[in-house]
């Protein structure tokens, strides 16, 4: 791992006690199932570049890493659903506004736009590797299993 991916991942893992606190309830209540499931297969689809990136290292805390390294650098794992999220997300900001009856709606969107936006991926980036973490044992599985018998993608 280079010293700008490591300092990239570390960022985002460094996590204050609330957001350590919310992901943990999050990940009780279930609510990062995709997340996990995204994440094996972000595994199995970039094995060979995960596997390039530790030098040849098996080592599962090399496998780890690197996984988190390319998460970090990508910052998406499924796209789609991350549109759909920040979608709805400015759709609950153009819902409150209304309500104190400000209805520029191209406005508001560009607001939110503007101001939450980046920290928005930020935050998503942090409970992708929060799930690597606890996902550590599977993902180090499907990266020690040759690479013929993970799915393709």
């Amino acid at each position: 791992m280079n010293a700008s991916a490591r300092t990239a991942v570390l960022h985002a893992e460094e996590l204050t006690e609330s957001e350590h606190f919310a992901l943990e309830l999050r990940w009780y209540e279930g609510k990062m199932l995709p997340y996990a499931e995204w994440v094996t297969e972000f595994a199995q689809r970039h094995h060979g570049e995960i596997r390039a990136l530790t030098g040849g290292s098996l080592d599962p805390a090399a496998l780890l890493g690197a996984t988190k390294e390319l998460i970090a650098q990508r910052g998406s794992l499924h796209m789609v659903a991350e549109l759909r999220d920040q979608q709805q997300e400015i759709q609950n900001e153009l819902w409150y506004r209304g309500e104190q009856g400000e209805h520029d709606r191209r406005g508001i969107q560009q607001a939110w736009a503007e101001k939450h936006a980046s920290a928005w991926r930020q935050w998503r980036v942090k409970e992708y590797l929060f799930v690597a973490n606890r996902c550590a044992a599977q993902v180090v599985s499907i990266l020690l299993a040759p690479a013929a018998t993970t799915r393709a993608g």
